[in-house]
């Protein structure tokens, strides 16, 4: 029972987190201000992905929210199939689940995702502007992966 309450504090609390984060920039920024946190590396900025992964295929956005309601279904039904004995797994996917349900969040009532978050390296390299949804999402695949080989490390010893 307690890590089907961490899968849904971290849902609920993640979804929370990335609508209030982009309800707070794309109030309060201006059309083409940019915020420089850390000169170099950190920028906040508005950013309107039409497209999937770093804007690939845009003007798609039916396709994208019929794509993401079967995602949020499918983690979900992982979720529900799953022995939910393991901690780091519930909170992963309810980190995972947030994530698409915020952009999902965004595809319908925008018709594009909201990105903020926009970083560089040494001025030179730059990642494409992201969110906190597509945070917790590469937090959630992250843990799962990470879980998935200290699981099996200690199954072998054992």
């Amino acid at each position: 029972m307690k890590n089907v309450v961490t899968f849904g504090i971290a849902t609920v609390f993640g979804v929370v987190l990335d609508i209030l984060s982009k309800w707070a920039v794309f109030s309060q920024l201006d059309d083409f201000g940019k915020v420089t946190i850390i000169p170099g590396f950190l920028n906040i900025l508005k950013g309107e992905n039409e497209g999937v992964v770093f804007g690939m295929f845009p003007g798609k956005t039916n396709a994208f929210i019929i794509f993401s309601a079967v995602a949020i279904i499918a983690i979900l039904y992982i979720y529900i199939k799953s022995n939910k004995t393991s901690f780091l797994s519930s909170f992963a996917l309810g980190l995972i689940l947030a994530g698409a349900i915020g952009n999902l969040w965004d595809r319908i009532w925008f018709g594009f995702v909201r990105d903020f978050i926009d970083l560089h390296v040494a001025y030179k390299y730059h990642w494409p502007t992201f969110n906190i949804a597509d945070t917790l999402i590469c937090i959630g695949v992250s843990a799962m992966v990470f879980g998935s080989f200290s699981t099996s490390k200690s199954k072998e010893s054992d």
